[in-house]
């Protein structure tokens, strides 16, 4: 069964797919740190972007993983700023937020049935837990959802870096008014 892409896949294609959306944005790729991470100036301080991939993905292989991506405004231009942050989807508009959820939901329809050997170990809120990861997002994101982008294997992160890039653009000037 698929667990997700490793997560230096993610970022590998990460850098490829929105690297060049970044640059034209002013960010540089952070080279001092092994990830998919940019920075730009803003004023005195930097915006910061990174991805990051969940710590915590399905350890019986059914659901995959995930992965979201951060911005952070600090004195520095380290992943490990401190300062007011956003994510990806929180910047994004209405049409762009039921893009990703078409995109999510596509990746959803793709998860084959669960596994019985695990689901006959679980119970209760547990197991209602574990069956919720193979359901479709039925309402739109708001803009206050907490977007992971998941992906089970590499069509999905095709699908995610297909889709992303194109969304950069109307999500960077957004970043320029909440952070700067």
């Amino acid at each position: 069964m698929a667990n997700g892409a490793p997560a230096r896949t993610v970022h590998r294609q990460a850098l490829a797919a929105l690297g060049p959306g970044l640059a034209a944005g002013g960010f540089e790729h952070l080279q001092s740190v092994p990830i998919a991470a940019w920075a730009r100036p803003a004023g005195e301080q930097f915006i910061v972007g990174w991805v990051q991939p969940s710590r915590h993905p399905d350890s019986f292989g059914w659901y995959g993983t995930k992965f979201t991506i951060n911005f952070r405004r600090g004195a520095k231009p380290a992943v490990a700023v401190n300062g007011p942050a956003v994510r990806f989807c929180r910047l994004l508009d209405d049409d762009g937020r039921e893009q990703v959820r078409a995109v999510q939901n596509a990746i959803i329809r793709r998860i084959p049935p669960p596994p019985a050997h695990v689901t006959s170990l679980l119970a209760g809120s547990t197991l209602d837990w574990y069956l919720s990861q193979g359901r479709e997002v039925t309402t739109p994101y708001s803009p206050s959802d907490d977007v992971w982008f998941r992906h089970r294997d590499a069509h999905d992160l095709a699908d995610w870096f297909g889709l992303l890039p194109a969304l950069l653009p109307a999500t960077l000037n957004q970043l320029r008014r909440k952070l700067g």
